[in-house]
């Protein structure tokens, strides 16, 4: 993995995703704004979890174009970095007996996609705790995407979207990753789907706070 990472960085040399200056994904000025960007604790209620963790605001612009740079722009080459930008979560997600959860994407939209961005987080997280990633959730419903939609839309657009996927054990206690938590009707809704199936403690994650 190493070896390819390199390869194809000398194919396609990084570019910042602030400033777009070749040679790293984040210039020194993009990595100190990171740096001076403080983690949100619980920086808002999400029925069915009992604590929520950012990485920082949406309105930190280098946060927010690393996201879109992610989730929209296809640029899979992000998942290392992903790995330096979640390192300050790794104190407050620590926990012997957790599983990290991603949240799905539907099938069709993960075709549309290629990948699921919530998974890049999601292993990245992984690599800082050493904790197992588990695939465990499905979307059961393709939807409009909640960045679309007014806070009372999104609510009602991810109602009953989310299932069970292939499960052996159910764990005890999860942390559910996605890039971002807005309103938190997506996470309420795996919250759920968990809370139903004896998941009796759960974290949200996330890049940014919208």
């Amino acid at each position: 993995m190493f070896i390819v990472t390199k390869l194809t960085d000398l194919i396609f040399p990084p570019l910042c995703v602030h400033c777009g200056r070749e040679g790293a994904w984040l210039c020194p000025a993009a990595t100190s704004s990171l740096d001076h960007e403080p983690l949100l604790i619980d920086p808002l209620p999400i029925r069915g979890v009992d604590r929520v963790i950012t990485r920082g605001s949406y309105d930190c612009e280098t946060l927010a174009q690393l996201i879109q740079k992610l989730k929209y722009h296809y640029w899979s080459g992000l998942s290392p970095v992903l790995v330096e930008v979640l390192k300050p979560l790794s104190a407050a997600v620590a926990d012997q007996d957790v599983s990290i959860i991603p949240v799905p994407l539907h099938h069709r939209r993960q075709r549309e996609r290629g990948f699921n961005q919530s998974l890049f987080i999601s292993q990245a997280l992984g690599a800082i705790t050493g904790r197992p990633v588990t695939d465990i959730l499905r979307r059961t419903r393709y939807t409009t995407p909640q960045a679309l939609l007014s806070a009372k839309e999104r609510t009602t657009n991810i109602i009953g979207a989310f299932g069970r996927g292939r499960v052996v054990t159910w764990p005890k206690s999860a942390i559910l990753v996605d890039d971002v938590i807005t309103t938190g009707s997506t996470i309420a809704e795996c919250a759920s789907v968990l809370r139903q199936h004896g998941v009796n403690r759960i974290t949200a994650v996330a890049l940014a706070k919208g």
